[in-house]
C-alpha cells in the first residue's frame, strides 16, 4: 500500500490518499481531505484503472474530469497526488517524493 500526504500551500488544507493494488491493475483509493471540494471528488473515485488513467493525457483521465466536475483550483495538487500514489501502488514507478518549491524573487536590477 502506498501512502501519500499532499500538502497544498496556501489553502492548507491538506489531503491524504491511501492507495492499494494487490492485482497490479485496479488501484483501490482511499482519499481523506480538509478540502470539502476533494471530499466529493472522493466519494467518485473509490478506485481506478492504473493502465488505463495512467498512459491518457492528464486531461483526459477520470482523475481530471472529477477535478473539474467539482470545481477544484486549476493548480490543486491534489489530482496529481491522487495519480501518483495510483501510479507507485501498481509499481509502474517508485514511490519518491516530489517537491514544489515557491517564492517570491525581487529582480536585481543593478
Amino acid at each position: 500500500m502506498i501512502h501519500a500526504e499532499i500538502e497544498p500551500g496556501i489553502c492548507n488544507l491538506r489531503t491524504t490518499v491511501e492507495a492499494d493494488c494487490p492485482d497490479g491493475m485496479t488501484v483501490q483509493l482511499r482519499i481523506e481531505s480538509e478540502c470539502p471540494r476533494i471530499r466529493a471528488l472522493a466519494t467518485e473515485l473509490a478506485e481506478l484503472n492504473a493502465f488505463q488513467e495512467l498512459f491518457k493525457p492528464l486531461r483526459q483521465t477520470l482523475v481530471a474530469e472529477l477535478a473539474a466536475k467539482h470545481q477544484l483550483h486549476t493548480a490543486c495538487l491534489a489530482p496529481v497526488g491522487i495519480l501518483k500514489a495510483a501510479e507507485a501502488a501498481a509499481s509502474l514507478a517508485l514511490p519518491a517524493d516530489g517537491h514544489i518549491k515557491l517564492a517570491r524573487v525581487e529582480p536585481d536590477h543593478s
